[in-house]
């Protein structure tokens, strides 16, 4: 932090100014050798001394900023021709860094003013002069603490903001509103008005929550992990913060110690209009009361299910297998209990715990809203005790699983009228499970086509069971074989070779 000593210069003649070259090749200053330069550090020093006297500024503080002794407060650079650099340097470019003692300042834009202070007029000099000044006052007093500390400070006054602290407050509500407007529930809800007029509401009541990141939210005193960028404002002394990975932006006010947004919110009016929000809901959802009764029956049958959960998950679990084999998915109405117990299984619904049905329903999540039209027959099928059902449908479906299952001489593929069985292709899986992704396509096919060449024999692979397996085939037919093991979901096609599947694992 501060100005490099070994770079700078200063010169008795221009006390409140310090010289520094700029450019990656401009090393140093010699001398200040040109007329209009000295008039114009003349100019600029008597502007520094009245902006001092006129404000009463303490800049003591800008000195031990950048590393200065003396009364020097004001860095100026000059280009590589000893000529000054129209642009007075901006004090960001101190700040919680080092700067080369081997090269000229950065010739970088951001850290430099925009305005051409050569061509300024004496009273526009010392306006400027003055801004200047108070920059890098404001700068000196953040230069105190590190980055860090800022950040801390930006986090916890973002969670001391009243409409965040509303948010925590209320967050439960809010959360409910959010997944309620998502819910598949609100497509059977009887009153549609009533549903849209509240839908309607939500997007106006939701809108100054929702101005708020996720990832802001989460603790009470964090913010995101996001890399911020500060940027300073010395005219109201706040920082201001933005993330570009969650799109937001907020202004520190320093001496405040809190933060404001883009767009603020009526507080007060945001709460009144959280409680009307969920009132609104409470009442359509006890106009609904024929759904809430359903939900609880559909809550008992579940329950009822699951005393043969064991039994009815093992069941799915066969018919998965058997859909493997036929490689189409088996009708489960066929089944009522597991074709019940397999959307049950996908279905949350909690006690309601609360008096408020918004709270209640946000929380339920529904496989298919169907499920109610089907909730009489399904009361009808459900015996009293699951479990003996339960079983004998077990029992069937593992009989049918050894029915489907692959025999040796079953023809998995055929390829150009030469067929290949099961056993044929467990063995070619497992070639590809020991070499599959070792070598090559065309290795394991000349492994295959018992191709004793020079590379399989220096690799030993003509020594291998595998070798020869299928010397009856043109080589270009076991690569179409590959091809279709690949196509058919047996095999994956790898950088180098393959690998068998998930699928394959699971058949074989």
């Amino acid at each position: 932090m501060g100005l490099p000593k070994r770079i700078a210069y200063q010169d008795q003649r221009y006390p409140y100014i310090v010289l520094a070259p700029i450019g990656k090749k401009n090393k140093q200053i010699r001398s200040i050798g040109h007329k209009f330069e000295r008039g114009l550090l003349s100019r600029l020093n008597d502007a520094i001394v009245d902006q001092i006297k006129d404000k009463a500024l303490d800049v003591s503080a800008i000195r031990p900023y950048l590393g200065l002794s003396g009364r020097a407060v004001l860095p100026v650079s000059l280009q590589k021709e000893e000529t000054i650099h129209p642009h007075l340097l901006r004090p960001e470019l101190f700040l919680w860094g080092s700067l080369s003692e081997e090269h000229g300042l950065p010739l970088k834009r951001e850290f430099l003013y925009e305005t051409d202070f050569t061509q300024l007029s004496s009273e526009q000099l010392g306006k400027h002069v003055g801004e200047v000044l108070e920059d890098y006052l404001f700068l000196s007093h953040i230069s105190e603490h590190e980055r860090e500390y800022w950040l801390q400070k930006i986090s916890i006054a973002f969670h001391a903001h009243p409409i965040v602290k509303l948010f925590h407050e209320k967050r439960k509500v809010i959360d409910a509103v959010e997944g309620m407007n998502q819910s598949s529930l609100i497509s059977v809800l009887n009153y549609p008005e009533d549903i849209a007029y509240w839908r309607h509401r939500v997007e106006i009541v939701m809108r100054p929550f929702r101005s708020l990141p996720e990832q802001w939210l989460r603790g009470r005193e964090s913010s995101c992990s996001h890399q911020k960028i500060l940027e300073f404002d010395s005219e109201h002394r706040s920082i201001c913060c933005y993330c570009e990975s969650c799109d937001f932006c907020l202004f520190y006010h320093v001496d405040e110690d809190e933060v404001s947004f883009m767009e603020e919110y009526d507080v007060e009016r945001a709460e009144k209009r959280m409680v009307t929000i969920e009132k609104q809901f409470n009442e359509i959802a006890r106009k609904n009361q024929r759904l809430l009764e359903q939900l609880v029956q559909l809550k008992a049958l579940k329950k009822q299910l699951s005393s043969a959960r064991k039994t009815l998950e093992e069941s799915l679990e066969v018919i998965h297998q058997i859909e493997r084999y036929q490689r189409k998915e088996e009708n489960l109405k066929l089944y009522p209990l597991l074709y019940m117990y397999d959307k049950m299984s996908r279905t949350q619904i909690p006690d309601q715990s609360s008096k408020s049905e918004l709270l209640w329903l946000s929380r339920v999540v529904m496989d298919d809203v169907r499920m109610f039209k089907e909730l009489r027959e399904w009361k009808k099928v459900v015996p009293e005790h699951v479990y003996p059902i339960t079983s004998h449908v077990l029992e069937e479906l593992k009989s049918k699983l050894e029915e489907v299952r692959y025999g040796d001489e079953d023809i998995i593929i055929t390829v150009k009228g030469r067929p290949l069985t099961y056993a044929y292709t467990q063995q070619i899986l497992d070639l590809i499970y020991y070499y599959g992704s070792d070598y090559p396509a065309h290795t394991l096919v000349q492994m295959l086509a018992g191709k004793a060449t020079n590379k399989l024999r220096t690799l030993h692979l003509h020594e291998t069971r595998w070798f020869g397996l299928l010397s009856n085939w043109p080589e270009k037919h076991i690569q179409k074989l590959f091809n279709q093991l690949e196509k058919q979901g047996w095999l994956m096609k790898q950088q180098k070779g393959y690998s068998i599947s998930d699928y394959a694992e699971e058949v074989m």
